[in-house]
């Protein structure tokens, strides 16, 4: 045993070792080189993906936050047109003062009224009173000179007669 080999047993030699490794590597290199395009593509489709979920997700909130405007601009006008309750109290209070004061007038005004009514009545019912007086005097009158003229012309009558 000299240290010289002897035949190769497995038919390996450095040269096809070598060009076996070298093919190894190249064929990893490859593969690598594809999966490196693979997660590259991979990735470019995640990013489009994220980038139409990104828009439509902008597009979804801008409407929800249309929708929030026009709720807050409807609420805006509500509290620009709508009358307050401590002011509608207030009115509400002044009218109701204004109509216990015209049903206090109008009670007035009807006394007044009812009293008048009163007093033109009495003063119709006094004068045709006083004319009725006025007729029973004048008849009585009447009646007194009858008996006047009659004694007269039986006074004359008995006189010249």
């Amino acid at each position: 045993m000299s240290g010289e080999p002897t035949a190769p047993v497995s038919g390996w030699t450095v040269d096809t070792l070598r060009e076996h490794l070298a093919q190894r590597i190249t064929d990893q290199g490859v593969r690598l080189d594809q999966r490196m395009n693979d997660a590259d593509k991979a990735i470019q489709a995640a990013l489009g993906s994220a980038e139409t979920a990104v828009s439509k997700a902008e597009a979804a909130s801008e409407k929800r936050f249309e929708g929030i405007n026009e709720f807050r601009g409807a609420l805006a006008d509500q509290q620009r047109e709508l009358l307050p309750r401590s002011e509608y109290r207030a009115e509400q209070k002044a009218m109701s003062d204004r109509i216990a004061s015209n049903a206090d007038r109008l009670a007035a005004l009807e006394l007044r009224l009812t009293s008048r009514l009163d007093l033109g009545q009495g003063s119709a019912a006094g004068a045709a009173g006083t004319r009725t007086e006025r007729r029973l005097d004048s008849t009585v009158l009447v009646q007194w000179l009858g008996l006047l003229v009659a004694a007269g012309v039986a006074l004359f009558a008995i006189i010249h007669g």
